[in-house]
Formats: C-alpha cells, structure tokens, sequence
C-alpha cells in the first residue's frame, strides 16, 4: 500500500502540463465581434483605371494590361475580389458566413502607363508583378519620371459575425493568401485585427 501511495504522486508530478504554456497565446481566447481588418497594400492594377484619352496624343497604349477603363469599374471590382477573398478566408477558418457583409474604404486612383513618350500626364505607375508599387508626377519634356513607392492604408470590415482571435487569425493568415496569389495584390507589413 505504501508503494501505491507513492507512486500516485509520482505519476501525477510526471504527466504535470504547466496549461500556460500549453495553450496559444493569451489573446487567443479573446471574442471578437464584428472585426476589421488595417492593412497596407500596393493594389491589384485592376483597382486602377487610366484617362480617357492618353496625355500624349502619339502614344499607341497608355494604360496597363487588365486595368479598369473608370473609377466605378475599379471599385467594383476591388469590392467583388475583397469580398471574395475575405469569405473564402471565413470558410477556411470554419467560421459562419450567412448574414455576414464585407465592406472595406479602398478608393480607386487614376494612372497612366508612360511607355517610351515623354510623360507629361497627371500620374505614371509601374506594375511589378500585378501590382501597382510605384507611382510618379507627369513631368515636363526631356525630364525623367522620379517614382515613389505606392501603397495605400485600408481596412475592411466583417460584419454580423463573431469568433474568438483564434479564428480570426486564421481567417486574416488566408485572407493575405488569397489577395496575394489570386489577385495579386501586395502587402506592405501585417495585417491587423481589431474590434470596432
């Protein structure tokens, strides 16, 4: 009986799990109702439209393959493929989608493809990869285009909808999946998520 007695210790001391460290992290458990999203991203070129006529009347082609010809075409558009990514993001992650609305603040902006002409317009791009990660001011003739990087702040926001930030880091992990490799859209460090 003595042996059993301390064996029961012995067994009890061996199998010990310390739950802190066996768990996520501390936020894990945290519920979030209603989420948004805070991200930096060089946009999917088809969130951009070009001029209605190019700035230099010689210039063949000013606009970059698979870009929108207006403003409403781009922002449907970014709308659609958000929506899209965000509600695969929800599926993967096992979380419910009926009754949920996506809506996000992305504004399209105009730009040109300066090509070889001299760039007098508005604003030139560059597209690297899909993506528009540069843009420049039109220049005056013989000067060249000075190019900064491009990226805009947006948020999209999940609503009638909850989980603890478990889920949701799933949901932001494959949500980052979907718009770099199905829309091509490139993110400039993380992306956020807090309570509205």
């Amino acid at each position: 009986m003595l042996k059993l007695c301390l064996l029961v210790p012995l067994v009890v001391l061996t199998f010990h799990v310390d739950i802190s460290s066996a768990c996520g992290s501390s936020t894990d458990a945290e519920y979030i109702a209603n989420p948004v999203f805070s991200m930096q991203i060089s946009p999917p070129v088809g969130w951009t439209y070009f001029p209605a006529t190019p700035s230099v009347t010689s210039q063949a082609i000013w606009y970059f393959v698979g870009q929108s010809n207006d403003t409403s075409t781009a922002k449907n558009r970014a709308d659609a493929e958000l929506t899209a990514a965000m509600l695969e993001a929800l599926v993967a992650a096992n979380v419910q989608t009926q009754g949920v609305t996506i809506a996000n603040d992305f504004q399209p902006i105009q730009v040109e493809n300066p090509q070889t002409t001299t760039p007098t317009g508005s604003l030139y791009g560059k597209v690297e990869g899909g993506a528009l990660v540069a843009t420049a001011p039109g220049v005056t003739t013989g000067a060249i285009l000075t190019y900064t990087p491009y990226h805009v702040t947006m948020r999209v926001t999940v609503s009638n909808v909850g989980a603890t930030r478990f889920y949701w880091n799933i949901v932001q992990s494959t949500f980052l999946q979907k718009m770099s490799m199905n829309y091509k859209a490139q993110f400039v460090g993380d992306v956020t998520v807090t309570k509205v």
